[in-house]
Formats: structure tokens, C-alpha cells, sequence
């Protein structure tokens, strides 16, 4: 039987060891907190929303795709209204950028259930008033707890907490991980999804990654908020009430380390909601919150699959027109990080795409999306090999 060690317990992390081990993987899972879903997959609820851009694009593929992947791993878990609740959503058209987009989305052929909506249907859908604003409402968006989803996923697999992992070598047969507490590990396959901290080993010092600082704030509410049925979002959220809490955020703050919760945040999301609604910004009182940093990348798109050997392709780069197959793959060695605000959609169907890159199986995804997604992209443009980087899969 392989083997496979998954770095990181988030979302990535969860559901890469879940793909790889529905194919019979052997999978055990390294988390140095000492439970699952503790940085960015933390908070106590996600959106799944496929937001789209207006015109056709490889983000638009890999979102619609992701989208109907996750809603169909969580429908095919045991049922636990405390997990998820496709309780639909509300996109207000709240500014001109907004509706043009929703228009041209409008006038598209997508395979996504999605309907215009006057101001007043966006009410009825909402269950209370909203700010009169038309829009459009996506009744297949849901609402998910991150953890006890990344718990069901993991369910049967072997998982090392408060552990973690320092350095890779790769072995005779495989790949040794080297931990904190100066136990190795070793596996035929290792799958990097510790977000922000993938550059820390020497295979993938060239990951173009940014840190990305948000604060999301709850509430407990009123009688009348608690009437809100779907999440409604303008630039930002605001969720009905989950376990009694609604959710309202996230902002967005590259390279900002401050671990504590900031006023001007609390502020700004505030301030997004009585945009929403200012029916629904009187209950905001005894406001809370919490911080964490998304791992988002140049282009916007996910890391996800094989690594190339970066010290081999420097000290000899390739032709342009080089058959993919003919260079320095780091055998069983895989990444699936820089999800940035959508984890919750495109993480899980990278996990897949690594599963089958793993076992060689048919992918999921198409060859030119599955080249964009590739991890050692950066590094082949940086090489001046572009062209190179946007066929690696034909």
C-alpha cells in the first residue's frame, strides 16, 4: 500500500488526506497545533460563494468547479445541521462596478444556478429589509464550519497533532519529514498544505505567497436579525445567525501582522453592514471577533500540484519548447496552499488534483487549468519560460 504524509490540518490539509485516501493511500496528517483548523480555517464560519468574474476565465473554471466539488463532499457526509446549511445567498448590486459585472454574468451560458433579483425580491429572500438594492441570489451558496468539516474529512485517518514539521529529504524510497521534536517520518508521497509557512523547506523557496491579515466580527443579534435567512454580501458579508452568532467581515490587509483585534477593522466591517442593512446593524452589539491570515498568491490562483526540483532548473535551465515530461519533477513531492479568501471552494478540488496526479489517475481538472495551478509556475516565468509554465499538462 502507499503512503502519504499531508503537512497542515486546514481545509487544504483535511481534504488532500481525505482524496488520497479514498484511492487507498495510507495517510497520515501533521498538524503542529493540537487540533484541527486552528489558523485560517478556524473561523466559525465559511461562505461557500462561487464569486465570478464577468468575463470567462480559468479562476471562473476552477471556482465552478470547486464550488460543486465541495457541496457535494459535504452532501455525501453523515447529515449534521451543525456543519453546513446551503441557506443560499444574496450579491447586492451595490455599486455600478457590481452591477456591470452581474449583468454581463447575467448574459452568460454558466452552469451555475443564479437569478436576478429586484429590490424587494432580495427582501423576501432575506427575510427583513436590506439596504434597496437589486441583485442576484445564488440559492445553492451555503454556509460550513470549517472544523467540523476538516474533523469529518479526517474522520479515519491517522493525524499527529501539536507536531511539526521542520524539513524534507528525500530518501532512497520516498520522502523522510523531519520533525520539531527530532522524529522522522517517512512516506512515499508528501502533500505541503501549511499555507503561509510552504517556503519554510528548501524544495519551495521560490513560492510567490503573500500574507493576507482579515478580521471577521459576531454578533449576537436581535429578534429581528435573527429573521435573516441567506447570507447577504456587498464588499462584505453578513451571515444569519449560526450557534447565535452572526458573522460580518472579512477585511483584507496584506502584510499586516498584528495578531490582536483592531477597532478600525471592527469599524470597517460595521460600517459594511449598515450598507447592507440598517435593520440589521441595530442588533449589533457586544461586538467580538477574531484574526487570521489567508495565504494569497501573485496571480490570484491556488499552488496546487507537483514540484519541479528549483536547484536543478536553475543551474540548468530548459528550452522553451522542452517536453514537460522531460523536466526535474520532484517525484511524490506536492503542494496545495494559497487559497486565499476561497479555501472553502478550491481547496478541496485541489486536493483531488493532487490525488490523481499522485496515482496517475485521469484529472479532474483540465490540462491547461491543471498547468495554471502548478506550484513551480512562478519559478519557470521568473526562468523566462512562460510559454513553458502554461503547458506543463497537455
Amino acid at each position: 500500500m502507499k503512503t502519504a504524509i499531508v503537512i497542515g490540518g486546514g481545509i487544504a490539509g483535511c481534504s488532500t488526506a481525505f482524496a488520497l485516501s479514498k484511492r487507498n493511500i495510507q495517510v497520515t496528517l501533521i498538524e503542529r497545533h493540537d487540533k484541527l483548523a486552528q489558523e485560517a480555517s478556524g473561523n466559525p464560519i465559511a461562505v461557500l460563494y462561487p464569486k465570478l468574474t464577468s468575463t470567462p476565465s480559468l479562476s471562473n473554471d476552477l471556482t465552478l468547479a470547486g464550488f460543486q466539488h465541495s457541496l457535494s463532499l459535504l452532501n455525501n457526509l453523515p447529515k449534521n445541521p451543525k456543519l453546513f446549511d446551503a441557506c443560499g445567498l444574496i450579491q447586492l448590486a451595490f455599486n455600478t462596478r457590481e452591477k456591470t459585472r452581474q449583468t454581463l454574468l447575467l448574459q452568460q451560458k454558466i452552469v451555475l444556478k443564479m437569478e436576478y433579483i429586484d429590490a424587494l425580491q432580495a427582501n423576501n429572500h432575506a427575510g427583513c429589509s436590506l439596504s434597496g438594492f437589486d441583485g442576484i441570489f445564488l440559492p445553492e451558496a451555503a454556509w460550513v464550519n470549517p472544523a467540523l468539516w476538516c474533523e469529518a474529512l479526517t474522520q479515519d485517518i491517522e493525524k499527529h497533532f501539536s507536531s511539526e514539521a521542520l524539513q524534507l529529504q528525500k530518501a532512497s524510497n520516498g520522502w523522510q519529514v523531519q520533525l520539531a521534536d527530532k522524529n522522522t517520518l517517512q512516506a512515499d508521497i508528501v502533500v505541503i498544505c501549511n499555507a503561509n509557512e510552504v517556503k519554510q523547506f528548501s524544495q519551495y523557496v521560490s513560492a510567490k505567497i503573500t500574507s493576507v491579515r482579515g478580521q471577521i466580527n459576531f454578533f449576537a443579534g436581535n429578534e429581528q436579525s435573527k429573521k435573516l435567512k441567506t447570507i447577504v454580501c456587498s464588499d462584505h458579508l453578513i451571515s444569519p445567525a449560526v450557534a447565535g452568532l452572526h458573522s460580518i467581515g472579512t477585511t483584507y490587509a496584506p502584510d499586516d501582522s498584528n495578531p490582536n483585534m483592531s477597532e478600525k477593522d471592527t469599524h470597517e466591517n460595521l460600517q459594511a453592514l449598515r450598507k447592507i442593512s440598517t435593520e440589521l446593524i441595530e442588533g449589533a452589539k457586544n461586538v467580538t471577533g477574531r484574526v487570521a491570515w489567508r495565504s494569497a498568491t501573485l496571480d490570484y490562483m491556488p499552488l496546487a500540484g507537483q514540484l519541479l526540483d528549483e536547484e536543478t532548473l536553475r543551474k540548468n535551465p530548459p528550452r522553451y519548447n522542452t517536453n514537460p515530461a522531460n523536466l526535474p519533477w520532484l517525484q511524490g513531492l506536492y503542494v496545495n496552499a494559497g487559497h486565499g479568501s476561497k479555501g472553502m471552494i478550491t481547496a478541496p478540488i485541489c486536493g483531488e488534483l493532487i490525488a490523481n496526479l499522485a496515482t496517475n489517475s485521469e484529472l479532474n481538472l483540465s490540462a491547461k487549468l491543471t498547468s495554471k495551478l502548478n506550484p513551480s509556475r512562478f519559478l519557470l516565468r521568473e526562468l523566462g519560460l512562460k510559454q513553458l509554465s502554461q503547458t506543463l499538462y497537455r
